[in-house]
């Protein structure tokens, strides 16, 4: 029983909705992500990668939202988490899909440079999957004005 699913980040919006200064910048690209294991009678177990981390500049009140590109396969969920930095707030395991997702808020009044966040991605699989083909996913990160 395997289920293969490749993560390929390509795809970060630095500026958004009259965001010029503020923007991310991503480091490293996560390995490939591969449920391939469980314990018997249990869910297969997640595949985790933190490998990959970001840069964040801000200069007004913003929020991150993270989005995939396409679906996932049926039974099968993309989660993100990203650390955040100073006093902002970290919405832990976002599950991904195609409608843009807040990650990060809490930034206001924050201002300056944060480098070497960590970003986590957690593939999970149910045995209703089954055996899904690699695929690989955009991961679109964006600044964008906090209400």
């Amino acid at each position: 029983m395997q289920r293969g699913f490749g993560l390929l980040v390509v795809a970060m919006l630095a500026g958004s909705a009259g965001i010029a200064a503020a923007q991310v910048t991503i480091h490293g690209r996560p390995a490939t992500l591969r449920v391939s294991t469980a314990t018997a009678g249990l869910a297969p177990d997640p595949v985790v990668d933190a490998t990959s981390n970001f840069d964040i500049k801000l200069d007004k009140d913003t929020k991150v939202t993270a989005q995939i590109n396409s679906p996932m396969p049926a039974g099968v969920t993309l989660a993100i988490t990203l650390d955040a930095p100073g006093t902002a707030v970290s919405i832990p395991e976002v599950p991904l899909d195609l409608t843009a997702r807040d990650v990060l808020t809490g930034f206001a009044g924050m201002k300056g440079t944060s480098k070497g966040l960590s970003i986590t991605y957690k593939l999970t699989a149910t045995p209703a999957a089954g055996v899904v083909p690699l695929q690989s996913r955009t991961v679109t990160l964006t600044l964008v004005n906090a209400p």
